[in-house]
C-alpha cells in the first residue's frame, strides 16, 4: 500500500508536473486537510517547515494544479470571497460552510435519484450541480450561545 507521499508523487507524474519539495508540500497540505483550502491556509502551515516559500508560489502552484485537473477551486460564497481548493477525488459531494468560522464540511450527495427524475422529465442531458448549504458549526454555536 502506497503512503501519502508516494501517492502525491504519483499524482504529479501521471500529470506530467515536475517533482519539487514545494509542490508536494503544497499537495501535502490539501490531502491531510481533507476539506477545501485556501491558499493563505497552505501557506500558513508550511511556513516552519518551508520558510523560503512565497504566498505567490502557493497560488502559482494551485492555479497549475486546477489547469491539470488534480484540484478543483471552489467559490464558496464566504464574506472574505478567497478561494478554496480542494483534491478532485472520485466522489461527488457538496458542501456544509458555517456563516461565523468559515469552516467548510464536505457533505455526501444526496441528489443522485433526484437527478434521474429531472432528466426523465425534461429530456435534459445533465452536466453537473453544485449545492451549498450554511449555517453555524457546533462550535461556533457554543461561543455564540455564551
Amino acid at each position: 500500500m502506497k503512503n501519502r507521499r508516494e501517492k502525491i508523487q504519483e499524482i504529479l507524474r501521471n500529470k506530467e508536473i515536475r517533482l519539487t519539495r514545494q509542490r508536494e508540500a503544497i499537495l501535502e497540505v490539501i490531502y491531510e486537510a481533507e476539506r477545501p483550502v485556501t491558499a493563505t491556509y497552505i501557506y500558513s502551515s508550511l511556513q516552519e517547515t518551508n520558510p523560503s516559500l512565497k504566498l505567490s508560489t502557493v497560488y502559482r502552484n494551485m492555479h497549475l494544479f486546477v489547469g491539470k485537473g488534480i484540484l478543483r477551486k471552489l467559490s464558496l460564497g464566504i464574506e472574505n470571497n478567497e478561494s478554496y481548493f480542494e483534491l478532485i477525488r472520485d466522489e461527488h459531494h457538496h458542501h456544509l460552510i458555517c456563516i461565523h468560522c468559515n469552516s467548510v464540511l464536505p457533505l455526501d450527495c444526496p441528489l443522485g435519484e433526484f437527478e434521474e427524475k429531472i432528466k426523465e422529465e425534461t429530456a435534459y442531458i445533465l452536466i453537473d450541480h453544485s449545492v451549498k448549504i450554511f449555517g453555524i458549526c457546533p462550535h461556533c454555536q457554543k461561543y455564540s450561545k455564551a
